[in-house]
């Protein structure tokens, strides 16, 4: 009923706008329905530039349009992306070639934050997550090529994971068509490679840089090469592009922070709230990408191409995380400063006595290493009005990450805490933190995980074009994948417990492991005055894994799980899943044109999708292999309407259906059940996945209303809403089995929707129009806004009551100013970035509504260039030059106390600085 509703509801507005379209005309020839997705099997890379652009009419004289400009560096990668705007059938934004290789990125990641309608969570010198429209990357689908790729199990890849100086271009649809790759909930994005045929002929061409990370004071080289070349044989046209890239940041993360949990004591006969445990923790590390890309294509014939892709991946990650916790209870307290007309308190100072709690660290070292390797080939057909294209692609993925971290206590003998909870910062005195002799080993976990996944995917396409006639083409076409996932996760812990041990455990000094101060950070802020204790190094904490594990088989210990070996740790039973899915699709969509004026898409996709998977159920310790499988076809229409007012103006509006996938830990039939409890009538309680859940769903609407006045230049101005339902959600559920009686398990189901609803508003031009004064000519802007109102109903699992609460992640405002010059051979950008508050957790404790909250600092980048002859450019980045602490804030209302808010930690980013050499042959 619904897709007959919205068929007649797409033919009355065309049969409605029509006439009046008739007095407008305006040819565009580059206004195709292709699939920018598709792989660019054409000279150029599939993304509109200004040769691509529409016939000048008077109009666009007057809005300058028509100039003679020269269109070069900056000015070049702001038409593309204009161009690539304005003709897409969808809505979309994107970074395109030199923009990419000029900004002061090491990632796309980092790129993506420019882009309206994207936000980003920085941690460790990069944009570690991005969220489209308000949503991670669990909604939204990353493309390659237009093709799939993911790392591991997972179902995404993330896209700091592609180093920007080996990419084409960056595009971010908002909006779908049926020939695309599903999209997921909230949209998609495309990472574009360059290929042979991008270029005339013989390209050499290259970055070297060093890059200096401030707060870890390390310097690393990164860069990239690319050779290309292209030559007319006897048998056709034939190119080649080879491409490698190579990044490496050593980074050093500062957080002081407060305890997430109120305690309620009574101090000097007064009932106080306040967090009473305070923190200190690094998190630092090294990171490593090697990268790799080769394209082979071959012309035959005009009309005939095909081509050989390759892509290979690695991540390298190096995790050396540090914490010290000092507790703030079970002391004599002094000094003690309140908030006005509260007990919350503000400040004081708390002498813990010897034989009293002591302070808690850790000292963790991981390795994280992942290969990703990808492989297509295919063809195109593309004669007279018929066109056809074909692609098989295989993916493998392979990850693996292991975890040695050794517990210590130290403050022995007694120490002294000068502690400011508005801050947060905190100060050990009256203690030795450099003596060894004050230190006790506590404990040691470990823990080791794999995951794989690999697929093969194949699709075909097919276009036939009309030229008089309004529908302008049918498109039809199919894809089928295969693809498989595994995971497997083990842990165990072995000591005298977790923190705060009053001096249990034995000397430090004894176990095998070497020791020195850690590195203090903090270098761009004097808050935190403890700064620096004893730690074991990373490296000799990786290379004494058997002999820590012989240390803690010959020691006695008070508490642990798992069972210790001088082995690897194995996998517990409940973690480990295959999971084999297949997936087969067909669409077909109309393409229509009325005079050029009024044109548009509509279409359906429709997907099949069959999964098996197989884990174990763990039931009193004792394991027994489970297996499910489930199928479900999802009905995706879309239809889409462009309305070109005058010849600089034009308006959008789309309807699409989207879905997104539980992932396949989500999916794991496992479950670990424990023995019955007597004390609760005989009740088993685990927890576990779920095979039987539905994918997330969502309706969308948009209306974009864009305004082309230059060569360079538009404004844009986007509403949309996206409608959610079947977000999947951890729940307590009760049952009773055959044969183990009365059960609850947590586990993932389908129980809440949501909405999202957004404006996004952008202008992007250089000052080079018609009347602007010679010097204004040299400058540029970028600056965009998006609002979000975005929020999902919350079950609490203790009451059993459903909220309307925020969507986590998703801050109200965002924006972003770019200051743009250009002018003979210097060029420089500078770029301002701020996000809004957002809800970074949300919990409960029994009644309490527990809340995490983040308010993240503007960012101020730096890119500078200058041309020293045709083929050499020297270049200067810096990033996060006002290096503003990130600040988290925690609020509680426990036990019907008033709500009451307090700072969660401040996290200090990383700067950089990077002083390097572009060249091209």
């Amino acid at each position: 009923m619904r897709l007959k509703t919205l068929a007649l509801c797409s033919t009355a507005l065309l049969v409605g706008l029509a006439p009046a379209a008739q007095a407008q005309v305006v040819e565009d020839p580059a206004a195709q329905n292709n699939d920018p997705t598709a792989p660019s099997q054409q000279t150029d890379t599939g993304t509109p530039t200004d040769r691509d652009a529409p016939t000048v009419s008077p109009e666009e004289e007057v809005a300058g349009e028509g100039q003679d400009i020269v269109v070069t560096g900056f000015r070049e990668s702001l038409a593309s992306s204009r161009n690539l705007k304005r003709n897409a059938p969808q809505v979309v934004d994107a970074v395109v070639a030199e923009d990419i290789g000029k900004l002061p990125d090491l990632a796309v990641s980092d790129t993506a934050s420019r882009i309206p309608g994207l936000q980003v969570l920085r941690l460790g010198g990069e944009a570690s997550q991005v969220l489209l429209r308000g949503l991670d990357e669990q909604f939204f689908n990353t493309l390659y090529n237009g093709r799939e790729i993911f790392t591991a199990e997972r179902r995404q890849v993330a896209l700091q994971d592609f180093p920007s100086a080996g990419i084409a271009a960056l595009e971010v649809f908002k909006t779908s068509t049926a020939n695309q790759v599903d999209p997921g909930v909230i949209g998609l994005t495309n990472v574009r490679s360059r290929r042979p045929f991008d270029f005339e002929g013989f390209e050499l061409s290259g970055t070297v840089f060093a890059l200096h990370t401030v707060n870890a004071g390390k310097v690393t080289p990164n860069g990239n090469l690319l050779v290309s070349n292209r030559w007319d044989t006897g048998a056709g046209e034939f190119g080649i592009l080879l491409n490698a890239s190579y990044t490496e940041l050593d980074y050093l993360d500062s957080e002081p922070s407060n305890t997430d949990f109120l305690a309620t004591p009574t101090i000097n006969g007064q009932q106080v709230r306040f967090p009473d445990v305070q923190r200190l923790f690094y998190r630092s590390g090294n990171r490593q990408r090697p990268s790799f890309n080769g394209s082979i294509q071959w012309r035959p014939t005009p009309d005939v191409e095909f081509y050989i892709d390759g892509l290979y991946q690695g991540f390298r990650n190096r995790v050396d995380d540090t914490l010290a916790a000092a507790p703030l209870f079970n002391g004599t307290y002094s000094n003690l400063v309140f908030r006005d007309g509260t007990n919350l308190l503000r400040s004081g100072t708390v002498v813990v006595p010897a034989g009293g709690p002591t302070i808690f660290s850790f000292r963790g070292g991981t390795f994280n290493k992942t290969d990703t390797y990808q492989f297509a080939a295919g063809g195109i057909f593309d004669s007279g009005p018929l066109r056809i294209t074909a692609d098989v692609a295989r993916t493998n993925s392979t990850f693996t990450g292991s975890t040695e971290s050794v517990d210590r206590q130290f403050g022995i003998g007694g120490y002294t805490v000068d502690f400011d909870l508005d801050t947060p910062q905190f100060r050990i005195y009256n203690y030795d933190a450099s003596n060894p002799a004050t230190y006790r080993f506590d404990g040691l976990y470990e823990e080791q995980q794999e995951a794989k996944g690999d697929d093969w995917q194949a699709r075909i396409d097919a276009e036939y074009k009309f030229d008089e006639f309004f529908i302008r083409s049918i498109q039809v076409g199919a894809r089928y994948t295969t693809r498989d996932a595994h995971r497997e996760f083990g842990n165990r812990f072995a000591g005298y417990g977790v923190g705060y041990r009053n001096g249990a455990g034995v000397l430090l000094t004894q176990i095998p492991v070497n020791f020195r101060p850690v590195e203090p950070g903090f270098n761009s802020t004097d808050i935190q005055p403890f700064r620096t204790f004893l730690a074991p190094t990373y490296d000799s904490i990786r290379a004494n894994r058997r002999e820590l594990r012989q240390f803690v088989l010959s020691n006695p210990r008070a508490f642990g799980f798992g069972t210790f070996t001088l082995d690897p740790v194995a996998p517990n039973p409940d973690s480990i899943f295959d999971a084999n899915e297949k997936t087969y699709a067909g669409y077909g969509q109309i393409n229509y044109n009325f005079n050029d004026v009024i044109d548009g898409s509509v279409g359906i996709r429709v997907a099949r999708t069959e999964f098996d998977l197989q884990g174990n159920a763990l039931v009193a310790g004792v394991v027994t292999p489970i297996s499910a499988s489930q199928g479900f076809t999802d009905y995706l229409p879309n239809a889409s309407l462009r309305w070109r007012i005058t010849p600089a103006l034009q308006l959008r509006l789309s309807y699409t259906e989207t879905r997104t996938r539980a992932t396949f830990q989500q999916l794991n039939p496992a479950a670990n059940v424990g023995a019955p409890d007597p004390a609760n009538g005989g009740l088993r309680t685990g927890s576990g996945g779920n095979p039987t859940l539905s994918p997330i769903e969502s309706e969308n609407y948009d209306a974009s209303l864009e305004y082309y006045f230059s060569r360079t230049g538009f404004a844009a101005v986007t509403a949309f809403r996206r409608d959610l339902t079947g977000f999947i959600q951890n729940q307590a559920v009760r049952f009773t089995d055959p044969t183990l009686g009365f059960v609850e398990i947590t586990r993932p189901v389908n129980s809440r929707s949501g909405r999202i609803d957004g404006v996004e508003a952008q202008v992007s031009t250089f000052f080079d129009f018609e009347g602007a004064p010679e010097f204004l000519r040299s400058f540029g802007i970028q600056a965009n806004y998006t609002y979000l109102d975005a929020e999902t109903d919350l079950l609490n699992g203790n009451t059993g009551v459903t909220s309307r609460e925020r969507i986590q992640g998703v801050a109200k405002h965002t924006y972003n100013i770019v200051g743009l010059f250009e002018r003979g051979p210097l060029s420089a950008r500078v770029t301002y970035n701020k996000r809004s508050r957002f809800l970074d957790q949300i919990g409960f404790r029994g009644d309490d509504l527990y809340l995490q909250e983040g308010l993240p600092p503007g960012r101020l980048d730096l890119s500078t260039n200058l041309t020293v002859n045709p083929n050499v450019t020297v270049f200067f980045d810096a990033t996060n030059l006002t290096a503003e602490e990130f600040e988290y804030t925690f609020s509680s209302a426990r036990a019907g106390a008033a709500r009451a808010e307090y700072v969660r930690f401040l996290r200090f980013d990383e700067q950089t600085f990077s002083l390097g050499l572009r060249f091209r042959l």
